[in-house]
């Protein structure tokens, strides 16, 4: 006997109202996107201090689940806003059909596919520029002077000695480069686990790409503002499939009590 194939429901979707690729929620949109940049960095520098391992591997494999998890949020929260926009959309088209008027305002905060990667670029524009401030002016790190042994500091009261072992205790100033490394590494932190803080010439090489690497996210949460359309459409084929499923078995119900009624005056007879 041949199998019957199972034909994939066909997708349902409604119309909608496009809007502006900027409008009031742009910017809200961008703070948020700053502050989850920001309390990213926080995580990063917290959980991939935690988890540092000796095995290179198990570096390797931790620190790329963190990214991966992070990405995944911002992809999440991106499809979730664009998701919000679309039904905005539908519910806008469904009263200008109605005949009810709709304010610009009101249209402009429908879906558009640019709005949510508009958002997240204005949001991590602090991020990617100290990013570039530290691909142009880094240079690769020397190794530290490290630390005089114990039985020198009585010696360092004679000033002739003194005066030569004095920039062993020299703490250089905060410079831009600095600064800028500070706030990057935070970003960066799993790539430098994944790395290993003391490949010098990596660390530069992580350090030039930076800007490429902290607009991910901002990529991941544009990308997903983009399914928002595709949600909405998963949505109304799930309620159209749920829909179907409740009148077959209207259907069925009501063929059971007929062939029931029918039954009834056969067994009298």
């Amino acid at each position: 006997m041949e199998m019957k194939k199972k034909h994939k429901p066909q997708k349902v979707s409604k119309p909608y109202l496009t809007g502006a690729m900027i409008d009031k929620t742009t910017w809200s949109g961008a703070l948020k996107i700053f502050l989850s940049t920001a309390v990213m960095a926080l995580a990063f520098m917290l959980l991939c201090v935690m988890m540092t391992w000796d095995s290179m591997l198990l570096n390797i494999v931790v620190n790329s689940v963190i990214l991966l998890a992070a990405w995944i949020i911002f992809y999440q929260t991106g499809a979730v806003s664009g998701a919000d926009a679309v039904n905005q959309g539908e519910i806008m088209y469904a009263r200008r059909e109605k005949g009810r008027p709709v304010a610009a305002w009101e249209e402009k905060l429908c879906y558009h596919p640019l709005k949510g990667l508009i958002s997240s670029l204005i949001g991590s524009i602090p991020l990617l520029v100290c990013s570039i401030i530290l691909a142009v002016v880094a240079q690769r790190q020397m190794t530290n002077l490290g630390t005089l042994p114990s039985w020198v500091t009585p010696f360092e009261t004679r000033t002739e000695i003194g005066n030569a072992l004095a920039f062993y205790h020299e703490t250089g100033a905060m410079t831009l480069e600095a600064f800028m490394r500070l706030i990057v590494r935070m970003s960066t932190m799993p790539y430098v686990n994944m790395i290993g803080a003391t490949n010098k010439d990596a660390m530069l090489i992580l350090e030039r790409v930076s800007p490429l690497l902290n607009l991910i996210p901002a990529l991941a949460y544009g990308f997903g503002y983009m399914g928002g359309v595709s949600i909405r459409a998963n949505v109304h084929t799930n309620i159209a499939i749920g829909k179907r499923k409740a009148k077959k078995k209207q259907q069925k119900e009501r063929r059971a009590r007929q062939q029931q009624t029918h039954r009834g005056p056969e067994q009298l007879n």
